[in-house]
């Protein structure tokens, strides 16, 4: 017999603790509570195994927590490590548990400890309630696109659909819910109050309506999908002004946002298919991701002439490439071996399958996940395990195949393909995105 248990518990954050997200070196240091960052921990458990989804409203996970947490958890709780996975929900207003671009964040030793003695409560939580459940799975169309794809290509298409997961009681009520799309969470640019953005609010208002006792935000492959952002009168407006807009603007498009997700997201409710949860497996491997070669000779070279650019709009960006080019010249110099090893995970719980990637993979890889999976109600998460920013397809590396082939080094390109040596990190090989989907795919059918 499948038992299910799930449990939520609040991160508390320290005051002043930084907020990652949104630029370098903004020093947002944390005055105030906007709402809650919530720790939330589902089991499904076949008498056998027993897979543990953890969700934290974090901007990020971290490999190295991730590994030694999983380890802890796997011995005190009697679990398999490779059924432990991790996810963030990718808000840009909470603390990071550690390092990622360099300036985007500083980790705070204390926000760290509370979301790892949370985590650790919430699955006990979860443990102690685990009961028996019946599953069922569908999507809820997204009738008024509220995402934007920030692309130069022509293919502008968002996440259609909100998938879909329900574990309901034999009295009818409805344990959790699972939904699975992918937008990042980006509604409240540089405030300095604590939120879990709209995936919160979401999450917030499937309680309020009485739709699930817990919900779960599984956040997807949005590397490459914003929220559009509004003006008062309703109209799409660009970035630029989305930047500098008050905090009255910014909560009135939280709403907006939240609101009309959650409504599609209920309408659709109605639609779905009893599934079966059994057996429970689970994979998870280490891999090395491929990159190109460190040379610190080239990078001098291409830092010298990012600062033949200036002046330029994109100064703050300008330096801040320049300094991280140089800092991984240095490091190569010194023998710096830039080995990038990630782990990769699917939990298998009869029709469902969860395809986990660290970093923010765009939507694509998503959709390839889920086309290719043998699963037959499969769904693709990120912000998992760890990070290695993000995953361009083969078709970014095409279209912007060196660091200069665009003037507009904010622009859509630059920041994706070119961005990694922010994390310290070497440019991915082209054949990045094809990678990952073949070792998760493979991973997925021998489960």
């Amino acid at each position: 017999m499948i038992t299910v248990g799930a449990a939520e518990n609040i991160i508390e954050v320290p005051l002043f603790s930084e907020l990652g997200g949104y630029g370098p070196f903004l020093g947002r240091r944390n005055i105030g509570l906007r709402d809650p960052l919530y720790c939330r921990v589902l089991t499904v458990n076949d008498g056998n195994r027993r897979n543990v989804i953890i969700v934290t409203d974090t901007i990020a996970s971290d490999e190295l927590n991730c590994r030694i947490l999983r380890m802890e958890l796997a011995s005190e709780f009697a679990l398999y490590p490779e059924s432990i996975m991790f996810l963030g929900t990718h808000t840009h207003s909470a603390p990071c548990i550690a390092s990622c671009d360099v300036g985007y964040g500083e980790p705070d030793c204390m926000f760290r400890d509370n979301w790892r003695k949370t985590i650790r409560r919430t699955l006990i939580d979860a443990l102690g309630n685990e009961e028996f459940v019946h599953a069922f799975a569908g999507k809820a169309p997204i009738r008024n696109i509220i995402g934007q794809r920030r692309t130069t290509g022509q293919d502008k298409s968002t996440d259609p659909d909100i998938r879909f997961v329900k574990f309901v009681r034999e009295d009818g009520s409805v344990k959790v819910l699972l939904h699975n799309h992918a937008m990042h969470g980006v509604v409240f640019n540089e405030t300095k109050l604590v939120s879990a953005d709209w995936m919160g609010n979401a999450n917030a208002k499937i309680k309020e309506r009485k739709l699930a006792e817990i919900p779960f935000f599984l956040y997807g492959t949005a590397g490459d999908i914003n929220v559009i952002w509004q003006d008062d009168e309703g109209n799409d407006i660009p970035i630029e002004v989305w930047a500098t807009a008050s905090e009255k603007s910014m909560e009135q498009n939280l709403e907006r946002i939240g609101s009309s997700y959650v409504d599609d997201l209920e309408a659709g409710l109605d639609s779905f298919r009893e599934i079966s949860l059994f057996p429970v497996k689970a994979a998870l491997q280490t891999v090395e991701f491929p990159t190109e070669p460190v040379e610190a000779e080239v990078y001098r070279e291409t830092a010298a002439k990012l600062l033949k650019k200036l002046p330029s709009p994109f100064e703050t960006l300008l330096h801040y490439t320049h300094d991280r080019m140089i800092e991984m010249a240095v490091l190569a110099e010194q023998g710096k071996e830039f080995r990038i090893l990630r782990d990769l995970q699917v939990l298998k719980m009869g029709d469902i399958s969860v395809s986990a990637v660290p970093g923010e993979p765009f939507l694509a890889l998503g959709e390839a996940l889920c086309s290719g999976a043998n699963a037959s109600f499969p769904m693709a998460v990120s912000v998992a395990n760890g990070d290695a920013g993000y995953y361009p397809t083969a078709e970014m590396f095409r279209q912007y195949p060196d660091i200069f082939c665009c003037d507009d080094f904010g622009a859509f390109g630059f920041y994706e393909v070119w961005f990694g040596a922010g994390l310290h990190r070497p440019k991915f090989k082209p054949e990045i995105v094809k990678f990952i989907v073949d070792n998760l795919l493979r991973m997925e059918n021998t489960l």
